[in-house]
């Protein structure tokens, strides 16, 4: 199996076909806007909640997408590996970000928590930014899981409409 995907047709989600238009189409980037932790029987992890944005470029049709999706760093940490891996075998420009060490002792520490936040956002802002591993199979795969989110819109009120060409007599008392 390939590490590309050849084209859009073999992308199964929504988020996947707009991280495989160009940056110049849609500008795509992602963050860790919470963390969760987890607590089974087994024991405890932390899951990172990552916001995707998807913003169009060169068309006002079309609106934002968000979407959310939860991950634990063991996945993310394979997903480095995975696309570090591929950056280095295609010979792709950059330097491939370093991502936190993983722990078996300490990772619900404050200060490792925030150590992995900043490197799964350094690490995605990197990959988002490059075409060609937006196209990669394991990315790809790993956003699948991703929900998208309605934005919420705005309640049209008289002060939002904008009277133009009008008298100011026949315009709406506010």
């Amino acid at each position: 199996m390939t590490n590309l995907y050849p084209d859009e047709s073999y992308c199964t989600s929504e988020i996947g076909r707009l991280l495989f238009h160009p940056k110049n189409e849609w500008s795509v980037t992602a963050k860790v806007v919470d963390v969760i932790e987890v607590k089974h029987i087994a024991g405890n992890h932390i899951e990172y909640k990552i916001e995707i944005t998807c913003v169009p470029r060169n068309n006002i049709e079309l609106d934002d997408r968000v979407f959310t999706l939860t991950s634990r760093f063991r996945e993310l940490n394979r997903l480095h590996s995975n696309l570090s891996k591929l950056h280095k075998q295609l010979y792709l420009r950059g330097t491939f970000p370093q991502f936190a060490l993983p722990r078996l002792l300490g990772k619900l520490n404050p200060q490792v928590i925030t150590e992995r936040r900043h490197s799964i956002d350094e690490f995605l802002a990197f990959v988002l930014n490059n075409e060609v591993l937006r196209k990669a199979r394991v990315l790809q795969e790993w956003a699948e899981k991703a929900v998208e989110q309605d934005l919420p819109g705005q309640v049209a009120t008289p002060r939002s409409f904008i009277y133009e060409g009008v008298n100011i007599i026949d315009a709406p008392i506010m």
